[in-house]
């Protein structure tokens, strides 16, 4: 079989034309044996190897083959994108014309423009599936970051996510302006190993329910409206070691302004100055500690808890290793 590459300038609009001929030539790349093929992909950048999968249902079926199942994929509903590796990104925008594929690879960026319609907010779910189906590599980050109430593209994505991989999210970050059914549904069924990082701005958000998070590394928890009570009860769980994993964590809620008489600790104690510390998470992720309490949990770990001196609704904890 032949791959022509006349068809990918025919599905993707690309100027491949070269020097040596005008003219479209055929190459059996399917012909040849396995290892000659693999090191002819692996020449291929990530984004290269996804217009080849969409080509025939042959090519789809074999890049794989280079390692892609390793890869990782993070999805940004706001900016309507999904980063490769951290490093190739493929960008979905909207245009009056014909739809409409372009490749920059001195940004590294794939830019698909589909032409508007009422169905063009399932364009980035479509090309999620194309991606994974090629890869077959699991979404590791998902974020969504809109103050718009009126925007449901998020929810057909993460379903999407949830649908095809049964390798839990790394991350979880989400920004909006009003709590919702969708993201009540999301806290029961996503499963975060890593990061979670919620921001809900309106005080009819109850709060979500800490637990929910037990296995996370890094927990964020902007704007949680969360109550005192609710804090003291997450100490307590942390000291009987339910949060086996975490290494930070932060909540913003107004009602720490309040009183904080029926908190386990003084207010006070939590803002003090000490020796500034920074506490790793991972490759990615550092925070500073300048102070606070120390606890400790019954298996040994130890904690610094700290309240945020210029800001009287955050609160922090700090885990260390030793």
């Amino acid at each position: 079989m032949g791959l022509f590459y006349s068809k990918l300038l025919e599905i993707f609009n690309l100027d491949w034309s070269t020097k040596w001929s005008s003219t479209p030539k055929a190459f059996p790349l399917f012909c040849l044996p396995l290892l000659p093929l693999i090191e002819i992909l692996k020449n291929l950048d990530p984004i290269e190897l996804f217009i080849l999968s969409q080509c025939s249902g042959k090519s789809a079926n074999c890049v794989h083959i280079v390692g892609t199942k390793k890869w990782k994929l993070s999805v940004n509903v706001g900016e309507k994108s999904i980063n490769i590796n951290d490093i190739y990104r493929v960008a979905i925008t909207e245009s009056s014309m014909k739809p409409t594929w372009k490749y920059d690879r001195r940004m590294k960026i794939f830019f698909s423009r589909y032409q508007y319609s009422e169905e063009s907010e399932l364009e980035l779910r479509k090309v999620l599936s194309k991606l994974q189906a090629a890869f077959r590599c699991p979404v590791t980050s998902f974020e969504y970051d809109s103050w718009s109430d009126s925007d449901q593209c998020w929810i057909s994505v993460l379903k999407c996510i949830t649908q095809n991989q049964v390798q839990p999210l790394e991350s979880f970050v989400f920004a909006k302006s009003l709590m919702t059914e969708d993201l009540e549904w999301a806290l029961q069924n996503v499963k975060v190993t890593q990061k979670i990082d919620i921001r809900i701005c309106t005080s009819r958000f109850p709060g979500p329910n800490i637990m929910m998070f037990k296995s996370c590394k890094f927990i964020e928890l902007k704007l949680s409206w969360l109550k005192i009570c609710a804090l003291n009860g997450f100490i307590e769980e942390w000291k009987a070691g339910n949060f086996p994993n975490l290494r930070y964590m932060l909540i913003g809620s107004d009602d720490f302004k309040g009183c904080w008489c029926n908190h386990m600790f003084k207010r006070d104690e939590m803002k003090q100055l000490g020796v500034r510390r920074r506490l790793v998470i991972d490759e990615k992720r550092s925070v500073e500690c300048t102070g606070g309490c120390d606890i400790q949990a019954d298996n040994g770990t130890k904690a610094t808890m700290q309240m945020n001196r210029e800001s009287r609704n955050s609160f922090e904890l700090f885990v260390w290793n030793n």
